[in-house]
């Protein structure tokens, strides 16, 4: 009878350490699994876009536009140009220049979406960019280049208003 009490006493506590040996195991694979499943989140979320490898911007002009070696020409009466950005849903104005002058978007109200001075606007909504261009009084010719982005892509806009003559 003493030998039956020894044997199973030694199979329980053998029992017991087997569960104790599992649930660690068990917890060590837990966390091993966490552990792999985030650092596969974390390295396909960084290939979408690589830094430098973004698609360029394609853009197509809402009505027909006089272009002249990559630049869209302006009346001196002023006028307007609608663009549609066909794969960047969201583009913003990162900033312009004009004869060495820097514009840039109000910053200060975080709006990156619109540029106003005196004689241009450019704004931005959803995808589409719409320039207008007020009436040159000047006899001399302004251009303008218009940078856009949408994080790590740009793309530039270059107009030449003509002299009022």
């Amino acid at each position: 009878m003493k030998t039956i009490k020894i044997l199973r006493k030694s199979q329980l506590s053998e029992s017991h350490a087997n569960s104790f040996a599992n649930g660690r195991a068990r917890t060590i694979y837990v966390n091993l699994f966490v552990m792999c499943a985030a650092m596969l989140f974390l390295t396909s979320c960084s290939g979408d876009y690589p830094d430098g490898k973004w698609d360029p911007m394609v853009w197509k002009a809402e009505v027909p536009v006089q272009i002249t070696d990559g630049v869209y020409c302006v009346s001196n009466t002023g006028g307007e140009f609608v663009f549609s950005c066909l794969n960047y849903s969201s583009p913003w104005i990162s900033s312009a220049e004009s004869n060495g002058e820097h514009y840039y978007p109000p910053i200060e109200s975080k709006d990156r979406r619109t540029i106003k001075t005196d004689w241009f606007k450019a704004e931005v909504s959803g995808n589409k960019l719409k320039v207008v261009f007020y009436a040159n009084e000047t006899e001399e010719g302004r251009p303008l280049h218009l940078t856009v982005t949408a994080g790590d892509i740009f793309d530039i806009f270059r107009f030449k208003q003509f002299a009022n003559r």
